[in-house]
Formats: C-alpha cells, sequence, structure tokens
C-alpha cells in the first residue's frame, strides 16, 4: 500500500504535503521548522520516500548542508541518523511507517537538539564526524591518502620519521627497526608498496578525542598546537627538516587518543612522483592542511581490541607447529590473528585438489608447498604475527634440528613417528607440547596439553589410540585411488569444531592457563555417529556425550 499523504499530513500537520522530486526517483516533503535559539539553526529538513518505498527501501530524515558536522547524528549526505521506520516486512502499513519516522525525528532529535541535549554526543563516536571531514577535503590529487599506525599511542610527544608507501599514498607511522614495520609493507604486496619515500611525523598524544568543536581547522592552528607540545628542539627538527634529494620532505601531524586518531598533511611539501613503467604520475603539493584518515594496525588493536593485555607477551612468543594440513593451516591463521608473534610452521607436502574442500588454501594454491603458501598467505593478511615456512616432513626437520628458543610446539600430524622424534626433541630442550587430532568424521576431537617435564610416550606405548573416544572399524580409513595415500571423511564444517579445540588451547598453554597435564575433547552424540554409519558406538569414557549433540570432556592425562 503506498503512502496517503494527506493522512500523514493529519497525523503529522508539521509535514508539508507538496511532494518533490529528489535524485534517483526519491520522493520528498518538506517539514516544518521551529523558531530556533541561537545557533541552532539549519536551513531545512525533509521526508525522503527513496524509489521502491515501502515494499523494497525504508524513509529517512534528511537535513540541509548546513546541518553536516554541526549537528550531531547528521551524516555526510545529510541524512538524519536516527532509528524510526521499522522497514518492509514488518506488518505497518506505509503511513504508519512514515509516521514512526516522524515522531522519531521530532522526539528523538529535534526537541533534545533545541534543548542542548545532544552538545555531548560529538564525543561519543569522534571517528565518525572525523570520516565525513575527511570525505569533504579529499580529492583523487592528494599527495598523501591516509596514515596507518603500528605501534601503541606514545606516553609523550615525539617528531619521528616515516615511511610514504607509493602507488598506494600510504604513510606507515612506525619506525624501520620495527619488525611489524616490515610485515605490513609486505602484507601490501609489491604493486602497492614498490617505492618508499621518507616522512616526518609530529606524533601528539591527546588527553580526549577531538570533535568538530576542537579540530585545528588552518595550518596556524596546527603551528600553535605543536608550539604547545613539542619541545623546542623538537620544533625545530620538525618545522626545518633535512633537505632529502635536494627537496623538501612530507610534514604530517599525527594527534592520537587511546582509541582513535587524527592527521593532517602540512601544506609546503613536495609533490608526490610515481614512478611508472611508461613515465612519471605526479600528485601536486596542497595549499593548506588535509585531514587524512588514520587506520590503526598494532596489534594490540587488531589482535586484542585494547581488552585482551596478554596480546604483549604473545607477540614474543614463538610457536612451532608441525603440520600444515587441515587442521593445522586454519590453526596457524588462528595463532597469528591472535597475536602469537612468531611461528615456524613445518610440513613437507604440497597441496593436492582433493585438500582444498577442507584445507586454508584453495584452488589457487594448487601443486604448491603447503607450508610456504600457507605462510605467504598469514604474513600478508596479519602482520602482527610471522609466518617462518620449513618445506620438509616434520620428522626429518626435527632430526637436524632443536627447539631451543620455542615456548610451544604443536603436533597436529597424527603421525607416530613425528610423535616419537618431537619426544626425542624435548628431552635435549624441555618445552610444552600440544597434541591435537581428529578421528573419522570428526565424531570427536582431541587436545592434549603437556607440560615440559610431561612424557607423551608412556615407555613405549603410543596414547593416541586409548584416548579415542570410538573403537573404529578398519574400512573407515579410506583409500585414495591411484597412489599408496589413505584419509578420513570429514567435512570443512565438521573440522572447524577440532580447529577451535586446538587453538583455544594452545592459547591458553601459552598464557600460562594450563597448568597441569590434560586431555580435552569435543566428543559428537550417537545421533551424529548413527548419521555416518549404523555400527559405531562410544567408548565407556565418552558415553556421556551420547545424548548431547557434542560435549567438550576434560580428563586428567593418564
Amino acid at each position: 500500500m503506498s503512502l496517503d499523504v494527506a493522512r500523514l499530513w493529519n497525523d503529522f500537520p508539521d509535514l508539508l504535503p507538496e511532494p518533490l522530486s529528489r535524485a534517483r526517483g526519491a520522493t520528498a516533503y518538506r517539514l516544518k521548522l521551529p523558531s530556533f535559539p541561537w545557533g541552532r539553526d539549519f536551513s531545512w529538513a525533509e521526508l525522503v520516500l527513496p524509489h521502491g518505498f515501502p515494499d523494497h527501501a525504508v524513509a529517512k530524515i534528511m537535513l540541509s548542508p548546513d546541518a553536516v558536522l554541526r549537528i550531531p547524528h547528521v551524516e555526510y549526505s545529510g541524512a538524519l541518523c536516527i532509528e524510526g521506520d521499522p522497514g518492509p516486512g514488518c506488518g505497518y502499513s506505509a503511513n504508519d511507517r512514515a509516521l514512526l519516522l516522524l515522531l522519531a525525528y521530532q522526539e528523538r532529535f529535534l526537541g533534545p537538539w533545541l534543548a542542548g541535549d545532544l552538545d555531548g554526543d560529538f564525543s561519543t563516536e569522534p571517528l565518525n564526524y572525523w570520516y565525513i571531514e575527511v570525505e569533504k577535503a579529499r580529492s583523487r590529487a592528494d599527495p598523501v591518502r591516509a596514515v596507518w599506525t603500528i605501534d601503541e599511542c606514545p606516553p609523550r610527544p615525539q617528531v619521528r620519521e616515516g615511511l610514504l608507501l607509493l602507488p598506494s599514498r600510504i604513510v606507515i607511522a612506525g619506525d624501520r627497526d620495527m619488525p611489524i614495520t616490515g610485515r605490513t609493507i609486505n602484507s601490501l604486496g609489491a604493486a602497492r608498496a614498490s617505492q618508499q619515500i621518507r616522512v616526518l611525523i609530529a606524533d601528539i598524544p591527546l588527553s580526549h578525542p577531538l570533535t568538530p568543536a576542537t579540530w585545528p581547522r588552518t595550518a596556524s592552528d596546527l603551528d600553535q598546537l605543536l608550539n604547545g607540545r613539542l619541545r623546542p628542539a623538537q620544533r625545530v627538527s620538525f618545522r626545518h627538516p633535512l633537505r632529502q634529494r635536494g627537496g623538501s620532505v612530507h610534514r604530517i601531524v599525527l594527534l592520537r587518543h587511546g582509541t582513535c586518531a587524527f592527521a593532517y598533511l602540512l601544506p609546503g611539501g613536495p609533490a608526490t612522483v610515481i614512478e611508472l613503467e611508461r613515465g612519471k604520475k605526479t600528485y601536486p603539493p596542497r595549499s593548506g592542511p588535509l585531514p587524512l584518515r588514520v587506520h590503526r594496525l598494532d596489534p594490540a588493536w587488531t589482535v586484542g581490541r585494547d581488552q585482551h593485555p596478554e596480546v604483549a607477551h604473545r607477540q614474543t612468543q614463538h610457536v612451532l607447529v608441525l603440520g600444515a594440513g587441515a587442521l593445522g593451516s586454519p590453526v596457524v591463521e588462528h595463532l597469528a590473528k591472535a597475536g602469537v608473534g612468531y611461528i615456524t610452521l613445518v610440513d613437507g607436502d604440497n597441496l593436492a585438489p582433493a585438500n582444498i574442500g577442507r584445507h586454508l588454501l584453495g584452488a589457487d594454491a594448487i601443486g604448491q608447498d603447503k607450508a610456504d603458501a600457507v605462510a605467504r598467505r598469514v604474513n600478508a593478511s596479519q602482520p602482527a604475527s610471522h609466518v617462518t615456512p620449513i618445506v620438509m616432513n616434520a620428522g626429518k626437520w626435527l632430526d637436524s634440528n632443536t627447539l631451543a628458543g620455542v615456548d610451544l610446539v604443536l603436533d597436529l600430524t597424527g603421525e607416530h613417528d613425528v610423535r616419537w622424534q618431537v619426544e626425542q626433541a624435548r628431552r635435549l630442550h624441555p618445552c610444552p607440547l600440544l597434541i591435537g587430532w581428529m578421528e573419522p568424521y570428526v565424531a570427536a576431537a582431541h587436545v592434549c596439553s603437556l607440560m615440559s617435564d610431561t612424557s607423551w610416550l608412556q615407555g613405549t606405548e603410543d596414547l593416541m589410540g586409548k584416548l579415542g573416544a570410538v573403537d573404529w572399524p578398519d574400512d573407515v580409513i579410506r583409500q585414495e585411488p591411484g597412489c599408496s595415500s589413505r584419509f578420513q571423511s570429514y567435512t570443512a564444517a565438521a573440522a572447524a569444531y577440532a580447529v577451535a579445540l586446538v587453538a583455544e588451547n594452545a592459547l591458553k598453554m601459552l598464557d600460562g592457563a594450563v597448568v597441569e597435564p590434560r586431555v580435552v575433547s569435543w566428543v559428537r552424540g550417537q545421533r551424529y555417529l548413527n548419521d555416518q554409519r549404523s555400527d559405531l558406538a562410544l567408548r565407556d569414557w565418552a558415553a556421556t556425550a551420547a545424548t548431547h549433540d557434542g560435549l567438550l570432556i576434560e580428563r586428567a592425562f593418564p
């Protein structure tokens, strides 16, 4: 049912009933404005019904351009960011939806704005408004596009160097000797960071986030801010930097609060010149300050979101992962995303077409060495971590290397010979060990967490078969056609339970939350077993899981 404007006008007399045409087939109706107190006025407000309303679109309130960045909760387009129209499929008529929006405009925006109750709202979402300011100022010809920070906000103002990466025009605000600087540059790839130019950065901590009322607007405003925050020697080094190749350098003012940051490219810098295969492309210098987006890439933010203090310790830790298969490859990615600083990944196999349905890698990596391809992928996407690939059979690598400097070993190969060789290596260099494996169909997944002084082997006995949840028939392990390879049948969705189990318990070990040897198992219920085959049953220790879809069971290490 379409909108009945006459009835809506009776319900909301401040609506002017004459329709106005707007872009992309939208229709608008102006709203009467009140007598504004001084400084709170805006030129107009409209109820806008986009093309497709009411069946496929929602109504919105638009304010005049002079409201943008003067009034909170107004987007760059002028749209008022309030909930009102519940949208298609809600059971309301078109008139009811429009009326709900108009009442929300009046009660949740206009009244509170006129009373001054919204004055503090700019500080609750400072980056939203800063991004509006950036979008207003940016152009395709800007010599710098954005700033990426890779360390946390400094305690005191400092003048530091950064790197302008071309052709992406991204500034990395980080010291060259920090490992994460190189990782971040590498993550961009050669196509976006083929050229690097030195820039100078005044890195200023803030006690409060900036709002439109407190943003520096001019070069004079920024100069006054720097005069008050930098020491005399810092001011001199920033204002009169050493000449580079006979010319000036870009200077950036970076203003950082704990959770948000703002940046300006100062005027007076050089043009940005990008070397191309056929000639050059030049982006001219700006005549005034250019506001820039700042993206935080420091591990405390990208990994911990400032809520996980253990990330700082994880950044120093080294994990050895044996096996880059369907279990090992996604576990490596989870460890990197959790902030583990150094991962060595050992696997001698390459990726076969049969692997891609349940592996981290896909068809684009068929034929490539698993360890090398996984390392490239994770290093490119997670600069908080560095994965070193070792393309070699895990047992062979253990024969010629030690566990010195390793904080945790993850054996995810499922191979008896590897487990035996890990034990020999641990005798020379005691080290915590996590062994993770899946049973067929992922009917159960297990993690055995061992302290440095606890051996996996009980004399000569390997415990993996003993710790399983099901006695498996011999024919459950399938033979691949045309080769000697054998495999278990399971899906990537089922394997996700095992991946999460291994990754979470590995992090608990790294964080010191595991203090004694234990076995943690995720066991599926009898109904799941019956769905796979009719002759399967849980062992006695796992029988409590029989009536559940899945149950987490923790046991002492035998």
